[in-house]
């Protein structure tokens, strides 16, 4: 039987998929709680002045989210049309007077502490993990991949707020000037290989003028790092990272927590330890797997425990790997070069050089997918510093729900559509769809979500 998928298969399929609605059985059957907690969170507006409950408010953000709406305004001029009200009426269980206005909206997020959007998203990483739906994605240690990274969300020209990174540049005539912007950091969580979750955030945020960005990257690390050692205490991780984090108070928090780390290891990083690896491989004493990662047919070496020759006082297990990559119709090397705490072995070293590869996920399907994917999380849905936050972490809770629907749903792995076409399918049916009682006995009726 052919697996080809005719216009006829893809027609019976679409008319199989019911949209907005198994997009919410989804997040019933993982998060059946996600609305009162939505609702839950600690309210600081005069309540003799309410109109909308908090989740009222927080929900339709998230819709946004997930429909690839990118403004405020356009929340606004789409959910106001068709059956939007009704349905965010089905959805949320309750009677609400109307679709919230983004003033109104962004009134609310400017006083809500991001702490309460934090906390929903450590519940919902919990639920997840306890589910065990995502135990083969751990390390045969059992321990989970924990990828850090840094970004730019937004730039000014001039001081947005006193929250504002600041960088000198030069123009192109050649004259001194400086930049304003808002970075943050990010912890992910690599669930599968299609799922990679927001597990932890943290703005990096003025300190000093004098300091540099990196000083600030390190220093919201140990504060992140720190905040994650708290909320998931018994969690086994591994740190995945760049080689700004192959430093020495990073790799002390990894061995004080118990983690186990692979950070990218570069020549301006732990210079000496790179000379003594480069001086152990010249001496011929050092191990070796060929033939690596399938088509790839890759090379690795490695050393254990370099730090005894350079005389640190952390683990630094260091290996590399290299291939031949067809890069324009030219045969082209490429070489990656890792530390770790992780002993080194012939068994295990194509499972750490696919590990060790995997920090390009926060990249290529964090990041990217955020900035120019459906989100577009660099554009500003207010200019206050607050807001801002608490929106960026609605769009991580958004993700969340996002990357479980996507991988999770049957008929939409069987389509291969677009992440946008199926963003907008998901809009069209919110607004065009009437959501009956039977949809909703339909939404909390258990199921099972496979995700191979």
């Amino acid at each position: 039987m052919s697996n080809t998928l005719t216009r006829e298969k893809k027609r019976k399929l679409q008319e199989k998929d019911k949209g907005i609605i198994d997009f919410i059985k989804i997040q019933n059957h993982f998060f059946p709680d996600l609305i009162k907690s939505l609702e839950a969170v600690q309210d600081p507006r005069h309540q003799s002045y309410t109109t909308y409950d908090t989740d009222t408010l927080l929900f339709p953000v998230i819709l946004k989210n997930i429909f690839s709406l990118h403004t405020m305004r356009e929340m606004n001029d789409w959910f106001y049309d068709g059956n939007c009200h009704a349905n965010l009426e089905k959805f949320t269980g309750k009677k609400i007077p109307d679709i919230p206005h983004y003033d109104t909206v962004n009134d609310f997020l400017e006083m809500l502490s991001p702490d309460e959007l934090d906390e929903i998203r450590v519940e919902m990483v919990r639920q997840l993990i306890r589910s065990k739906n995502f135990y083969p994605a751990r390390l045969p240690g059992g321990q989970w991949l924990l990828i850090l990274d840094g970004t730019g969300l937004h730039h000014f020209e001039e001081r947005h707020c006193e929250n504002c990174l600041v960088r000198e540049i030069i123009d192109k005539q050649g004259k001194k000037k400086k930049v304003y912007s808002h970075h943050v950091l990010e912890a992910k969580l690599v669930l599968a290989d299609n799922i990679i979750i927001s597990l932890g955030t943290e703005f990096i945020e003025n300190e000093k003028e004098d300091i540099s960005k990196q000083d600030c990257e390190i220093n919201a690390a140990k504060r992140l790092m720190g905040r994650i050692k708290k909320k998931f205490s018994r969690l086994k991780l591994c740190i995945l990272g760049d080689s700004l984090y192959a430093a020495k108070p990073i790799i002390d928090i990894c061995s004080g927590y118990g983690w186990n780390y692979i950070f990218n290891c570069k020549d301006g990083r732990q210079k000496n330890l790179i000379q003594d690896y480069a001086y152990i491989l010249g001496s011929g004493e050092y191990g070796e797997k060929k033939n690596l990662l399938q088509e790839e047919k890759g090379y690795a070496k490695y050393v254990n425990h370099v730090e005894e020759l350079t005389g640190k006082d952390f683990i630094a297990n260091i290996f590399e790997y290299e291939y031949v990559k067809k890069i324009k119709n030219k045969d082209t090397l490429v070489r990656f070069q890792w530390l770790t705490d992780i002993e080194l072995n012939n068994r295990n070293m194509e499972e750490m050089v696919r590990t060790g590869r995997k920090r390009w996920k926060i990249e290529n399907e964090g990041f990217n997918n955020q900035k120019n994917g459906i989100y577009k999380i660099e554009h500003l849905n207010s200019h206050n510093p607050n807001a801002m936050k608490n929106h960026y972490l609605l769009t991580q809770i958004a993700d969340i729900l996002m990357q479980l629907y996507l991988a999770g749903h049957k008929i939409l792995k069987m389509l291969k559509q677009t992440i946008k076409n199926t963003s907008s399918r998901l809009l069209e049916t919110f607004r065009r769809a009437t959501v009956s009682d039977e949809d909703v006995s339909y939404i909390v009726r258990y199921t099972t979500v496979h995700f191979t």
